[in-house]
């Protein structure tokens, strides 16, 4: 009888330890954790200088001493490790198939950032699976927790996969010039992001503007159209003059190290502080299990016909 009471009243331990540790795990899912916020660069056509933008502002921030993470999401083309000299032995290839993590192809740049490399010249990458973009973005988040800030240099254009990374960042910044055809792609690219719902606050940077302040107007009318035809507000964060210096370089160095004193580089810098405001800080902030990029992506998932 004795060594029945006494089995009986060590379940009950048992039980309520194992009730306790439950709860502590619940507790811990339950509680925010800490992530850098994630800015997606995006441009709706090729060619609008938005990879040279993208590794340039994450140089600027590394230089105010931010710990900044560039991710080259243009999965099959990638070309940002150029231009931050960087030749690297392991892309996100070999991330979605399963052969590393993100952190084992993270690299560190000579510039500042660190750096995660996108596939080259790889077909099958400009078409991803539902789970092989579950685990990219379960790989950017755990990527996010030790840094001040990352972003992502997306491959141009409205593909599904470009859309569906723009759908559960924190902030969209979409590079384009003053022509008629870049700025009709932009608006075409805000249209298919401003459809999610809920997306990201969007802005705007004009590249390659021939005098100052001729970036205004063509801002003005984007902004007008997308708020007309779309409900969309867009926050223009500043414009990028022509500069021959830009496509003068011959080094394997962002502007804003090769030539930090040009205009160029001066206006990126101005950018990165309006996004800064923008976005109320540029460092790690809370964030509730349930507003999570896995989760975020997993109601996406949920709400595509």
């Amino acid at each position: 009888m004795r060594r029945q009471s006494l089995g009986k009243r060590g379940t009950q331990q048992e039980a309520g330890v194992f009730r306790r540790l439950l709860g502590r795990l619940r507790e811990k899912e339950q509680r925010p954790s800490l992530r850098a916020p994630i800015v997606a660069v995006a441009s709706g056509k090729g060619g609008t200088g938005k990879s040279f933008f993208a590794t340039n502002l994450a140089v600027a921030m590394s230089d105010l001493q931010k710990r900044a993470l560039l991710v080259d999401c243009d999965f099959g083309l990638g070309n940002a490790h150029l231009l931050l000299d960087v030749y690297p032995r392991q892309t996100l290839q070999h991330v979605l198939d399963g052969h590393a993590t993100m952190r084992e192809v993270l690299v560190r740049t000579r510039f500042g950032p660190s750096f995660v490399p996108g596939g080259s010249g790889i077909s099958r990458m400009a078409d991803l699976s539902g789970d092989q973009l579950m685990c990219f973005v379960r790989g950017l988040e755990a990527a996010a927790v030790d840094r001040d800030a990352v972003l992502l240099d997306t491959a141009a254009g409205i593909s599904p996969q470009t859309i569906a990374i723009l759908s559960v960042v924190d902030h969209v910044v979409i590079v384009t010039n003053p022509e008629i055809a870049a700025l009709t792609d932009a608006y075409g690219l805000i249209k298919c992001v401003s459809r999610q719902t809920p997306h990201p606050p969007i802005s705007v940077v004009l590249n390659r503007v021939a005098e100052p302040g001729s970036g205004l107007e063509p801002q003005r009318k984007l902004a007008e159209i997308s708020r007309r035809f779309s409900g969309c507000e867009i926050h223009f964060l500043g414009e990028i003059p022509e500069e021959a210096v830009v496509t003068q370089r011959r080094r394997h160095s962002p502007l804003v190290v090769s030539h930090p004193e040009c205009e160029a580089a001066c206006a990126i810098k101005k950018i990165l502080g309006e996004l800064t405001r923008e976005m109320e800080g540029m460092c790690r902030r809370a964030v509730d299990p349930g507003d999570s990029l896995g989760m975020r992506f997993r109601q996406r998932l949920h709400r595509t016909p």
